[in-house]
């Protein structure tokens, strides 16, 4: 489903290339080509379940749309280093970002990073809930956001920004259901960029 030589044809031709990790029903992703109206940029969307594929794909008719049903690791792995614009990751699975598999999820994020071009950006919202569905504490929540912002800048990222909830222009299911119960589901938004410095 996934080959070098296909990503690269279908993106080559592009001035700027996004992927979304995690493409969903592909919601979020129509927001984002509607919003920005650019043609000379090429949007992938990657997702791993065959019926949300679908349902991206009822969406999303553009011509500079790219949409590949398999997982983020195979994909990332086709695009060659110091080539991507901008990742967006939203509410990534547990086992891209919970403390406890945080030595699982390192090298996934290592590899994004080679990927992006220089000054090229990793945008994700993430999420923290409290392990017995209790309101979040203030306190709870810095602690954890700022273990969060300490370790992707451990991996070589430069943060760009750090801010509170999602950035409202991004749009979909989850975001709207945790937006409603912002007591026990608190949502940090990173702008997370690759230095000059950092190389293949």
């Amino acid at each position: 489903m996934c080959s070098k030589d296909s990503i690269i044809s279908t993106t080559s031709k592009c001035h700027k290339v996004v992927v979304e990790l995690g493409l969903g029903d592909g919601q979020l992703l129509e927001k984002v080509v509607r919003d920005r109206k650019s043609t000379q940029t090429c949007y992938v969307g990657i997702e791993i379940d065959a019926k949300q594929i679908q349902l991206a794909r009822d969406k999303l008719r553009e011509k500079n749309v790219y949409l590949v049903n398999e997982s983020f690791e195979k994909v990332i792995s086709c695009f060659p280093d110091n080539y991507v614009d901008e990742f967006i990751f939203v509410l990534p699975p547990p086992e891209y970002i919970d403390k406890s598999m945080e030595s699982q999820w390192s090298s996934f994020y290592l590899d994004i990073i080679k990927k992006l071009k220089e000054n090229g950006s990793l945008t994700m919202v993430t999420e923290i809930i409290n392990n017995l569905l209790e309101p979040v504490t203030d306190c709870e929540f810095e602690i954890w956001k700022n273990w969060l912002m300490s370790k992707f800048t451990s991996l070589g990222f430069i943060i760009k920004e750090a801010y509170d909830d999602s950035p409202r222009y991004f749009s979909s299911h989850y975001l709207e259901q945790f937006r409603g119960d912002t007591s026990r589901i608190k949502m940090v938004t990173l702008i997370l960029l690759k230095p000059h410095s950092i190389s293949s």
